[in-house]
């Protein structure tokens, strides 16, 4: 084989690798939560219909995402916030172990488009996995002294009776790539952390440390429990 030859295969294969690093995640905007001009718009109208309504309208909403994020909890807490929709001010109560990432998706929408000027995130003992996606919803993310946060990469289980090859590895390693740098681009945007160093921190698969989150803006603040 020429030197050439080899100097070719080389470069292919370190793309190959340089593909699965955490240098490979690309700062860039997530396009998830609405616009600034949409949110003023979203909140004139709440504020007309306030205005109109006869009966009073509760000043602070509270909003629980307690236990598993599953279909059913998520449908939950988008009724919820729909009920609420005229709230001022909502407070999502978190205590999560995580669940599906698509349903916590799916809640970060219903939070990021509810008209409420002040979202506040109120975390007890434990806002895991893809609970962090919810949290990441509110302006204000207020930790207690033990709540327990874990940023990790998702996952993928392949069906035991299916045939997995290379190529299907491949590919679905490619697809939770996608979905990773989803997250974690989120979590920078609402956040303003460095992403390589959200790359790192998720990748170790273990707790993350309240100072850590409050230095790098995933809360705002270490609360005492009242």
């Amino acid at each position: 084989m020429k030197p050439e030859e080899i100097l070719d295969r080389l470069a292919v294969l370190e793309g190959q690798v340089r593909e699965f690093l955490p240098a490979i995640f690309e700062r860039r905007r997530s396009g998830i939560e609405p616009a600034d001009w949409l949110m003023a718009q979203v909140r004139a109208r709440a504020e007309a219909q306030r205005d109109e309504v006869l009966m009073s309208v509760a000043d602070v909403a509270t909003i629980h995402v307690i236990g598993e994020i599953t279909q059913n909890l998520a449908t939950s807490v988008c009724d919820h916030l729909r009920a609420a929709h005229l709230s001022p001010n909502i407070n999502v109560v978190l205590d999560t172990e995580g669940g599906e990432y698509a349903e916590a998706l799916r809640i970060f929408r219903a939070i990021a488009w509810h008209p409420a000027t002040t979202k506040r995130a109120t975390l007890l003992k434990r806002c895991l996995s893809a609970g962090t996606i919810v949290m990441m919803a509110c302006d204000e993310r207020i930790a207690s002294p033990d709540t327990q946060i874990l940023i990790h990469m998702v996952e993928g289980r392949p069906e035991l009776r299916e045939r997995w090859n290379v190529f299907r590895h491949v590919e679905a390693a490619r697809r939770l790539r996608a979905v990773d740098a989803q997250m974690l681009n989120l979590i920078a945007d609402r956040s303003g952390a460095d992403l390589q160093a959200l790359v790192a921190e998720a990748a170790t698969e273990s707790l993350t440390s309240l100072e850590w989150c409050l230095r790098q803006g995933l809360i705002t603040a270490i609360e005492a429990a009242a």
